[in-house]
């Protein structure tokens, strides 16, 4: 049997394969994506806002807001005991509601219309390293087999992780949650805004709800297996019914639904991988981790790992030399990403405890700190009082005269250049976590380079905006007091 050859050959069509399928069939890369039969029982999500910036990078966003989908102008919340509250977002601003079917299958679409080839209602049987370094994809269909050959795998494959399971997936020491879905119709939905996503935390775990029309919403319920039994499917639906009955919310807004079918169980339990790339391997989205869905980031997670992942295949087939950094890259920011989530799904976790004395929320409220990574965290930023001092002696000089501090160095550090990864100076001291380029948007290796040249703020800052993106004057100050509060520049 001939194999089939390819650049890259692509396992699962979740968003997170048909992005990746997109991103490099446009790049002009021979691709392949495997993809088994669609899921019978589609889930719901939630997509912030931010994810429209994802969709340019897709080339996709028409295709999205032109697929009828709900757009959401919130979040309706009752957590930690607290009363009742309606989050807006931004004036102007919408997220989306999708049904996964949909979603997926618009997604896998555009991947085919930019090239890549699209096999589909097949399972995959084994992936194996050939002795010319390409790998060697078995699938099998309905009525027969193939293989695919490529020097790139990129496992797409979610939670069942076909290569991630084998060989890096990290064994969770996290509590488990299961996720109870059930579809709900009613004509007029008792809420303030029938756009929003609800969530609701009580004492045995938390519960959410998407619309995907206007009469018909997803309702779904978070428990811990390990403190709340979850029966076989006889008795899964009284089940439900009883977690819902415990609920105040989702309680209040059903009564008076209608059920659309049974409802169904699925693993939503976190974990993450010791490896995220290498060896001509790169996992991507759920393959390679999976959030707390108390993030809701689930989906940007995933088209951010393709993006990205797509990016560090591309710059590798173009350069060998440029792999190596590439994908540390990769594995840095994924990393980072899924402690970031976790993080924040444990201050949610820590809020709810206060209110809910129950093992489930005292299992989720302890995250490790997240160490910074390439761009300096602004928030934190605000309330050092080494960069508010250095702020105030800026402000009360007549004139400054800035040279490098002696602890400065440059180190060279991968960064996304287009689609390419390129290597690019980065800053490093003694107080600084790890190399920094950026803050607040404002180059700052760019910054310490023009400091010696202005002895007034203002002509540093004309400078600076000559030769750089234009940034705002508070942006640039507040990077400049960082860059003088934290000794990498100092007064002369």
């Amino acid at each position: 049997m001939t194999a089939e050859i390819a650049d890259v050959a692509i396992v699962g069509a979740g968003p997170a394969g048909a992005a990746a399928a997109r991103l490099l069939s446009s790049w002009g890369k021979r691709v392949v994506l495997l993809t088994r039969s669609p899921n019978p029982r589609p889930l719901a999500e939630s997509l912030p806002p931010s994810c429209t910036k994802l969709f340019d990078q897709l080339g996709v966003r028409g295709l999205v807001d032109g697929a009828g989908f709900v757009r959401a102008t919130g979040n309706t919340v009752q957590w930690a005991g607290k009363p009742r509250t309606v989050e807006m977002f931004d004036p102007g601003v919408e997220g989306y509601q999708v049904s996964r079917d949909a979603f997926d299958a618009l997604l896998l679409a555009a991947g085919h219309a930019a090239g890549a080839r699209i096999v589909r209602d097949v399972n995959v049987t084994s992936v194996v390293r050939l002795e010319n370094s390409h790998w060697r994809v078995a699938y099998h269909g309905s009525s027969n087999g193939s293989f695919v050959d490529a020097p790139w795998v990129l496992d797409c494959s979610g939670r069942v992780g076909i290569v991630a399971r084998r060989e890096w997936r990290r064994p969770s020491t996290a509590a488990r949650t299961i996720a109870l879905v059930g579809v709900w119709e009613r004509a007029e939905w008792p809420i303030e805004d029938a756009t929003h996503t609800l969530v609701e935390s009580y004492d045995g775990g938390w519960g959410w709800s998407v619309p995907v029309a206007k009469d018909r919403r997803y309702v779904t319920v978070m428990l811990d297996p390990a403190i709340t039994e979850i029966p076989a499917r006889a008795g899964l639906t009284q089940a439900y019914r009883d977690e819902l009955s415990r609920t105040a919310m989702l309680k209040e807004i059903l009564a008076g639904a209608t059920p659309v079918g049974e409802p169904w169980g699925c693993d939503a339990s976190a974990y993450s991988a010791d490896r995220f790339a290498g060896d001509g391997v790169v996992l991507i989205g759920d393959a390679a981790s999976f959030v707390d869905p108390l993030s809701s980031f689930g989906i940007k997670k995933a088209l951010a790992s393709a993006w990205l992942g797509s990016v560090a295949v591309n710059t590798s087939l173009g350069d060998s030399t440029m792999a190596a950094p590439a994908l540390e890259l990769f594995a840095r920011r994924e990393r980072a990403m899924f402690d970031h989530l976790q993080r924040q799904s444990a201050a949610l976790a820590r809020d709810a405890a206060g209110a809910h004395v129950s093992a489930y929320w005292e299992n989720r409220s302890d995250v490790d700190e997240l160490l910074d990574d390439g761009e300096l965290d602004v928030s934190r930023l605000r309330e050092d009082e080494r960069v508010l001092g250095a702020f105030h002696e800026l402000r009360d000089r007549p004139s400054v005269s800035l040279r490098p501090g002696d602890s400065l160095a440059f180190v060279d550090r991968p960064v996304v250049r287009g689609n390419r990864v390129r290597l690019e100076r980065h800053l490093v001291n003694g107080s600084f976590v790890s190399p920094v380029r950026y803050c607040r948007g404002v180059d700052l290796v760019l910054m310490t380079e023009l400091s010696g040249t202005h002895s007034q703020v203002p002509d540093l800052f004309d400078a600076y905006n000559r030769v750089a993106p234009p940034a705002p004057l508070p942006d640039f100050l507040g990077a400049l007091s960082t860059l003088i509060g934290y000794g990498a520049l100092t007064f002369a």
